[in-house]
């Protein structure tokens, strides 16, 4: 039995003044939902295992980006597992935000956890960061690591998407390349495998592919939209932030969507 929090894409920045270089329309400050959501988790009224991050966890690779993100998440009293994504710097993660046990920032990893074998595989790949190819070294880690979990459920963590969705601007553009090569392997294993949860796409998206479950939670900062046929990627105003609940037992994976208030509401 396993009860996390799926978080992702905090951008969290020093800088007060911080507007996306290549975001198009005017959101909020990323800060105002990371604040929204540490007063979202405070107010939880059930215990969770931990806490998991898939990425993005700063806007840009700085060190008081870091440092910053590092007094935030000092206020939360659950353990926390964190994957770097495409606007992180892994060592600058890795330099800064653990705390010994309870906050951890992860790699090409495998952890065991509550019985759960967690396996993680770093985004950073070769070629475009923002929809990478992983090098063929990196694929026979990701299966060694596999490898290692012969008994016990699976929990995959990424920060991009590994399959195609049919929205040819994540498709194309925001998908690992060869992430079908990935999904193979997860397709041996798939009695085991209780889901791969990911970000980057800044949307919550389900889907069932071969067997395995695959999980994006909503950025705490702002949504993209999602739709057949659409080819570039613009941000979903009407969707507030938010974060997913995720309850595995046995076999079976609940997933709940939580939406973000504003903060101080």
């Amino acid at each position: 039995m396993l009860t996390f929090l799926h978080i992702s894409d905090t951008h969290i920045c020093a800088d007060p003044d911080y507007r996306a270089p290549w975001l198009h329309k005017s959101v909020a400050h990323p800060n105002r939902g990371v604040e929204s959501l540490l007063e979202a988790i405070k107010g939880l009224w059930f215990p969770v295992d931990f806490i998991l991050h898939t990425g993005d966890i700063c806007a840009e690779p700085s060190v008081e980006n870091y440092q910053l993100a590092r007094e935030l998440f000092d206020r939360l009293e659950q353990p926390m597992y964190m994957l770097p994504g495409n606007h992180d710097s892994p060592q600058m993660a890795r330099d800064i935000l653990p705390d010994g046990e309870r906050r951890q920032v992860l790699d090409d990893d495998h952890k065991v956890v509550n019985g759960y074998h967690l396996i993680s595989i770093e985004g950073g790949g070769v070629g475009d960061p923002v929809f990478p190819t992983v090098p063929e070294e990196q694929i026979d880690r990701f299966a060694a690591l596999l490898n290692q979990a012969q008994d016990g459920p699976i929990l995959v963590v990424a920060h991009f998407p590994f399959v195609r969705t049919g929205v040819p601007w994540i498709d194309d553009g925001a998908r690992i390349q060869n992430g079908e090569r990935l999904h193979e392997l997860l397709v041996a294993r798939r009695e085991q495998v209780v889901g791969v949860f990911y970000g980057h796409i800044h949307q919550v998206a389900n889907s069932f592919c071969d067997g395995i479950t695959y999980s994006c939670c909503p950025s705490t900062w702002f949504n993209f939209t999602g739709y057949p046929g659409m080819e570039l990627a613009d941000a979903d105003l009407e969707t507030p932030g938010g974060f997913n609940l995720v309850m595995i037992r046995d076999k079976r994976t609940f997933v709940r969507r939580y939406f973000l208030p504003p903060v101080g509401a």
